[in-house]
């Protein structure tokens, strides 16, 4: 499988296993009340832990895109 496909695939795996596990971070009621998608919202999450040391607790590493990627990314090489 191709890089760039894998990461794709990680990226989407963890999106749904976020809005799963934490809720709201993809998915949100506008103004209207109404669900819809929020990908600025999906994106600040995605980064977040690269500004905030909160999700490097132990216990919230399953929900850290960043160090769920480099396993990923680890696996995908060494494995």
């Amino acid at each position: 499988m191709n890089l760039f496909l894998y990461i794709i695939f990680v990226t989407i795996s963890f999106t749904i296993y976020v809005e799963y596990s934490v809720g709201g971070i993809l998915f949100r009621p506008n103004s209207l009340g109404k669900l819809s998608t929020n990908l600025y919202s999906l994106f600040s999450y995605l980064t977040d832990p690269l500004y905030n040391k909160f999700l490097w607790q132990p216990q919230l590493l399953d929900v850290n895109y960043i160090f769920v990627l480099g396993c990923s990314i680890l696996l995908y090489k060494y494995v």
